[in-house]
């Protein structure tokens, strides 16, 4: 797994107050990343419910995941993301993403997250830019 100092990440940062902490496991025989997360009130947008944007981050850091396990540093091209329903706050929901296929230096990954009763409250598609090293401003 590619390693770099991630403790401020918004999206899995151990040590960023703000963020969403995402503990995510990886399953190295279907390229699967997976866990689970809880929003609180702080991530609310309209009332009682997980705000859209929160729901893209969760899905374009496990498609990120998936390709820090299998040794590929990227950043996002693109992402589309289809809302299925409601997630809402304090509610238990499961995230799973997963690698589907690379051409050249592009990756293409899929996630989805379930709600407590089995439904499908948003998918994405995402597409990844391998690069050689993270850039940083000059």
């Amino acid at each position: 797994m590619i390693e770099f100092e991630d403790k401020t990440c918004f999206g899995c940062g151990s040590e960023n107050d703000s963020g969403l902490r995402l503990k995510l496991k990886f399953d190295e025989d279907t390229k699967t990343a997976y866990g689970e997360f809880v929003g609180n009130q702080k991530l609310e947008g309209p009332p009682n419910i997980l705000h859209a944007g929160i729901i893209a981050a969760m899905l374009d850091e496990t498609m990120i995941t998936v390709n820090k396990y299998m040794d590929m540093m990227t950043l996002t091209g693109e992402m589309t993301v289809r809302y299925l329903q409601s997630a809402f706050i304090n509610e238990n929901l499961y995230i799973r993403g997963w690698y589907v296929k690379k051409n050249k230096r592009i990756i293409e990954n899929r996630a989805e997250i379930e709600n407590e009763m089995g439904k499908i409250v948003a998918r994405a598609k995402g597409k990844y830019i391998e690069v050689d090293e993270l850039p940083q401003p000059e």
